[in-house]
C-alpha cells in the first residue's frame, strides 16, 4: 500500500461511468503526474483525492486512512488551482496565511510559517501587495506558498501553469522541480502537457477515456508504451506510426514498408522475437530522433538500417532540423542535426534505428515488442 492509495476506483454520474477501476499506489515524496487530452478524467480524480468529488466505488486513503467521505477540509491536502484562486482584497501575506488563521493556528507561527515559504519561493517583496498588482509568474508562486505554508501530507496541482505564456512555464516548471527536489513532498499534479509530465515526474499515469492506459517512470512511458495512445500522445514530436508487413529474408524479421515513390524496402529488426511471422501485418513505431541522417545516426546502436526516399518538408528548429518524408503513405517525421544538408525535393539516405523499433498489434493496438 502506497503513500496515498487509489484502490478500484470508479466515479459515474448517474448511469455513466466515467472513471473506470483506477489501480494507483503514490509512495511518500513521490511525484505523480496524471496527463491526458481534455476530458480523460484526471481533473475527476484529482477531485476525488481532494475530496471535492464523491467515490461512486473503490477506496482512496492517506496514510491508510480511508477517506470517502472525509470533508476536503479534514484531509490534510493542499491544492493549487489552474485559476490560482488568490483573495483579490487581501495581501499576499494574508493570502498565504489564511487558512492557518481559520485553523486557529496562533499569529506569531503565522508569521513565522509565512516568512519561511515567501523566502522559499523568494517573494518576500511582494507580501504587502495585491493579487491584482502582481504578474501571472508572481501569482503562480502566491497560489504556491498557500499551499506550502500548511504542511500537507499531499499537494495536489490542477494545471496551475495553463494560463501562462510559455517561457514562464518552463521557468515555473523548474522551479517546481527544484521545490520537490529540496522538499522531498507527495505531488499529484494534473496536465494535459506531456513535456509538462515528462520533465516533472517521477511516474506517469497516461490516461485515455477514464482508464489508466499506463503507468509508469517517464522513461518507461517514451520508451516502451503500451499501445497506440500513450505512444502518440507522449513524446514531441509524436511518434511515427507506419504500417507495414512482417517479411522473413536470410533468416531474419523485416518490416516492409514503401518509400514515397511506393517502392517495397526492408528494414531488418533486431532480436529474434518476430521471426516465423512472415506477411502479418503490423504498425512499426519508430521516434523522430532514430529517424535521422547518416552521420546523425546513433554510434552505439548495433542496428542502423536505411532507406533511401524523397524529402517532403524541412523545419529548422535552432538545435534541430525536422524533415518529412512519406513511408507507407504516412507522413514520417525525421530528427537531423541542426546543419544537416536536405531540402525539400531531394532524395537521400535516411538511418533508421531499429534498437529502438517498436511494433504494435493493428487490431489491438497493444504493443508486441
Amino acid at each position: 500500500m502506497g503513500f496515498l492509495n487509489i484502490d478500484n476506483v470508479t466515479k459515474s454520474y448517474g448511469s455513466v461511468e466515467v472513471l473506470h477501476r483506477v489501480d494507483i499506489a503514490v509512495e511518500e515524496g513521490e511525484f505523480l503526474v496524471l496527463v491526458g487530452p481534455s476530458g480523460c478524467g484526471k481533473s475527476t480524480l484529482l477531485n476525488m483525492i481532494a475530496g471535492l468529488e464523491d467515490i461512486t466505488t473503490g477506496e482512496i486513503s492517506i496514510k491508510g486512512q480511508v477517506m470517502n467521505g472525509v470533508h476536503p477540509s479534514k484531509r490534510n491536502i493542499a491544492m493549487v488551482f489552474q485559476s490560482y484562486a488568490l483573495y483579490p482584497n487581501m495581501t499576499v501575506g494574508q493570502n498565504i496565511t489564511f487558512g492557518l488563521e481559520m485553523h486557529g493556528v496562533a499569529k506569531p507561527e503565522r508569521d513565522k510559517a509565512m516568512a519561511d515559504v515567501a523566502r522559499l519561493l523568494q517573494i518576500e517583496q511582494l507580501l504587502d501587495r495585491k493579487p491584482g498588482q502582481l504578474s501571472g509568474g508572481q501569482r503562480q508562486r502566491v497560489a504556491m506558498g498557500r499551499a506550502l505554508v500548511r504542511d500537507p501530507d499531499v499537494f495536489l496541482f490542477d494545471e496551475p501553469l495553463s494560463n501562462l505564456d510559455a517561457k514562464l512555464r518552463v521557468d515555473m516548471r523548474t522551479e517546481i522541480k527544484k521545490l520537490h527536489q529540496k522538499l522531498g513532498t507527495t505531488i499529484v499534479y494534473v496536465t494535459h502537457d506531456q513535456i509538462e509530465a515528462m520533465t516533472l515526474s517521477t511516474r506517469i499515469a497516461v490516461m485515455n477515456g477514464g482508464y489508466v492506459q499506463q503507468l509508469g517512470t517517464p522513461k518507461e512511458i517514451y520508451d516502451t508504451p503500451a499501445n497506440i495512445f500513450v505512444a502518440s500522445f507522449m513524446g514531441s514530436p509524436s511518434m511515427n506510426l507506419i504500417p507495414a508487413t512482417i517479411v522473413d529474408k536470410d533468416g531474419a524479421a523485416h518490416a516492409e514498408i514503401t518509400d514515397a515513390s511506393g517502392n517495397a524496402k526492408h528494414l531488418r529488426f533486431s532480436g529474434g522475437g518476430l521471426s516465423g511471422q512472415d506477411g502479418r501485418g503490423i504498425i512499426l513505431g519508430v521516434r523522430p530522433e532514430s529517424i535521422t541522417d547518416m552521420e546523425g545516426a546513433d554510434r552505439k546502436s548495433t542496428n542502423i538500417e536505411t532507406i533511401t526516399n524523397t524529402v517532403g518538408v524541412t523545419e529548422p528548429a535552432g538545435s534541430d532540423t525536422f524533415v518529412t518524408s512519406q513511408m507507407s503513405g504516412r507522413e514520417c517525421i525525421a530528427r537531423m542535426r541542426a546543419d544537416a544538408e536536405v531540402r525539400p525535393g531531394a532524395t537521400i539516405e535516411f538511418a533508421v534505428n531499429m534498437d529502438k523499433a517498436l511494433v504494435f498489434d493493428p487490431q489491438t493496438e497493444e504493443r508486441v515488442v
